[in-house]
């Protein structure tokens, strides 16, 4: 499974030769559209805010002058990518601990933080058959991506209800079409969906809540999870190449900003047109035993 901290997106940092996009960006570059100061003065958490489209997204917020807090499990990760980004915008970002699967841990870190602005990024998943699920794979999934999202939300969502407000904004999957090969994350993304639709109108005009659902980004978490065959095939796919962190970066930046402050209950799908066309599955074709 993905580790809590890794969002492995729906499927690349770095696009292939073959598949680049136009006007590629470097690894780890970041294109912004935005203005230096256009977050200024408010404070942003990014959970799993250490490596992948976490990062990027950390990166994206800092770059546009919001004070920056990334969370996740491991120290060492988050410091270096701290490090990374401090270099990269001039400007300092926090790192803080949390298991977003401990209600806890996550009301301790609301404790050490006030925020205006929460990325929920953190999640992951592991492909397998439906049909072969353990009870505990199954709740493993569950209770990562739709309940530590729920403890989040809810958290730092009252903290913003009692002060000044604030916008939240999910990171979920190109959900709509199934994702074979992962069920369980499909059926908790989904459940994020329509939770952040639902908070839309109960918490606002407080609070804005969208989603973000990312198409394919290989990310190392991605690279980790998934079989080298798996995501290759993007023919079918209206813009056919991955995209790259800045384009999920950008989008979050935009829906935190006051360019969105009339844009709530939404999910912006940032998939080059994946939910329209093309192969989705997170098993290689000869997968599926029961299809045979």
């Amino acid at each position: 499974m993905t580790p809590c901290g890794v969002h492995d997106g729906w499927m690349s940092d770095t696009p292939t030769a073959a598949s680049a996009a136009p006007d590629s960006a470097p690894a780890n570059g970041l294109r912004t559209m935005f203005a230096s100061d256009l977050l200024a003065g408010s404070v942003a958490l990014v959970t799993g805010g250490g490596t992948g489209l976490g990062r990027a997204i950390a990166e994206g917020l800092s770059a546009a002058g919001a004070t920056v807090v990334i969370a996740a499990r491991r120290t060492e990760v988050l410091e270096a990518a701290a490090a990374e980004i401090t270099a990269a915008t001039g400007n300092p970002v926090t790192v803080d601990l949390v298991d977003i699967r401990n209600r806890e841990s996550v009301e301790a870190l609301a404790g050490r933080h006030e925020v205006d602005i929460l990325v929920n990024n953190a999640g992951g998943q592991f492909p397998q058959e439906a049909r072969r699920f353990s009870p505990n794979g199954w709740n493993s999934v569950i209770d990562l991506n739709l309940n530590g999202t729920w403890s989040m939300t809810q958290v730092f969502g009252n903290q913003m209800l009692d002060g000044d407000g604030g916008v939240i904004v999910q990171i979920v999957a190109i959900v709509g079409r199934g994702l074979p090969g992962i069920a369980h994350s499909a059926a908790a993304r989904a459940g994020v969906i329509e939770l952040s639709k639902t908070l839309a109108f109960e918490w606002g005009p407080k609070v804005r809540v969208n989603c973000v659902a990312p198409g394919a980004f290989r990310t190392d978490g991605w690279e980790r999870t998934y079989d080298e065959k798996v995501g290759n095939d993007m023919s079918g796919v209206p813009l056919p190449y991955p995209g790259r962190p800045h384009d999920i970066a950008n989008s979050v930046v935009f829906l935190t900003s006051p360019a969105a402050a009339y844009v709530t209950g939404e999910c912006l799908y940032v998939d080059g047109g994946h939910i329209l066309q093309g192969p989705i599955s997170a098993l290689p074709a000869d997968g599926y035993a029961d299809r045979s």
